[in-house]
C-alpha cells in the first residue's frame, strides 16, 4: 500500500505523516510513505509508479489546484482513494463529484482523521481483495473486482474478467466459489454468479454485463436480485 501527502505547507505534510505512522493497521501496512509540498512533484512521481491512498490539500499555490491535479491522476489510475485536506468549503462539492472518501477541515482533527484513515484502508484492501482459483493454467490469483462473472457446466467452469478468461475443473474451485458468494456477488441460477459491480443494466428477464454479455434473469430470483442489488448500489455510493 503506497501513500502519499501533497500539502504546500511542511507542517502539514509532516504531521500527516506522523498520523499515518501512528495508525494501527493490520495485515496490510504501508510500504511507502511519500511528503510532496508541490502539487507538480507529486503528479510526476504518480507517473512513474500510482499511489492507492493520496492526502491532498486544495489550495497548493501552484497554476494547477489539488482538483485538477486528483483528476490527472484518476486518469492514470482511476481506482486511487482520495482525501482532499484544506480550509476551502467552497471546492467540498467538487472534490465529492471527483469521489473524494472524505473532505477534512484543517486544522486536522484527530478522530474524524483516523475515521477516514480506517475508511481509506478497508475501501484500499476491498479494491485488491484476491481469491485464488486453480486453472487449466495453475493456480491463480485474481481481484474480485476484475471479476465478471463465473459460469458452471457439466463439471466445468469458466471465469470471465476485465483482463482475460480462465478455465477449470469446478470440482477445484468450491472453496474459491464460496468466497464470491460471501462478497458482492450474487447467484442469477445454479450455472451463473455475477459481480454486481459489473452488472451495466438490467431489464424484465435479463441483465447486461459490464463486457455486454446478456444473461438470463427468471421471473423466480428477479424479486431478490433487484433488491440485493440495490442495496449493493447504495452502500457503494
Amino acid at each position: 500500500m503506497r501513500i502519499a501527502i501533497c500539502d504546500n505547507e511542511l507542517f502539514y505534510v509532516k504531521d500527516i505523516v506522523e498520523r499515518i505512522k501512528k495508525y494501527e493497521f493490520h495485515d496490510t501496512k504501508p510500504t511507502i510513505i511519500d511528503g510532496y509540498v508541490q502539487g507538480t512533484q507529486l503528479l510526476d512521481a504518480f507517473r512513474v509508479e500510482p499511489y492507492d491512498i493520496v492526502f491532498l490539500d486544495i489550495e497548493l499555490g501552484e497554476d494547477m489546484n489539488g482538483i485538477e491535479i486528483a483528476k490527472v491522476m484518476k486518469d492514470i489510475k482511476p481506482n486511487c482513494i482520495f482525501i482532499f485536506i484544506t480550509a476551502y468549503h467552497c471546492y467540498l462539492t467538487e472534490s465529492m463529484w471527483l469521489g473524494a472518501d472524505l473532505f477534512i477541515d484543517k486544522p486536522v482533527n484527530s478522530e474524524l482523521f483516523d475515521m477516514e484513515l480506517q475508511h481509506a484502508y478497508h475501501v484500499y484492501k476491498r479494491l485488491n481483495r484476491t481469491v485464488k482459483f486453480a486453472t487449466t493454467d495453475g493456480k491463480v490469483y485474481v481481484k474480485t473486482d476484475d471479476i465478471i462473472y463465473l459460469e458452471t457446466s457439466y463439471g466445468k467452469y469458466k471465469l470471465k474478467t476485465t483482463k482475460r478468461h480462465y478455465y477449470g475443473n469446478l470440482k477445484r474451485i468450491i472453496k474459491s466459489r464460496q468466497q464470491l458468494l460471501d462478497y458482492h456477488f450474487f447467484p442469477l441460477n445454479r450455472s451463473i454468479i455475477i459481480n454486481f459491480k459489473h452488472v451495466k443494466s438490467f431489464c424484465f428477464d435479463y441483465v447486461t454485463m459490464s463486457n455486454d454479455d446478456i444473461l438470463p434473469l427468471t421471473k423466480r430470483i428477479r424479486k431478490e436480485f433487484k433488491e440485493k442489488y440495490f442495496d449493493f448500489v447504495d452502500k457503494e455510493m
